[in-house]
């Protein structure tokens, strides 16, 4: 029963059928459609992490931080004390 719960929410939510539709409906194709479903979001999810490695393969930081031989200065900041009134 918990399972029937749960096609009903992924059915409602993500696939935008009514309970009454649902219903009306064959198991073995609610079982079909949820599989493509899965699938799917499976896909969706390969080609996600594909284009988030290609994006942090161009845009990676380099490593290190030499700053082309230039050396930062060290520059020491002088605390400032609350005003006195």
């Amino acid at each position: 029963m918990e399972n029937w719960f749960k096609i009903e929410f992924i059915s409602i939510y993500k696939l935008h059928l009514s309970p009454l539709d649902l219903d009306k409906m064959e198991f073995y194709r609610i079982e079909y459609m949820l599989k493509n479903f899965e699938e799917a979001l499976d896909e969706e999810e390969k080609q996600y992490k594909s284009k988030e490695k290609e994006y942090q393969k161009q845009y990676q930081k380099p490593s290190g931080t030499n700053f082309g031989g230039f050396n930062i200065p060290k520059v020491n900041i002088p605390k400032m004390q609350p005003p006195k009134f």
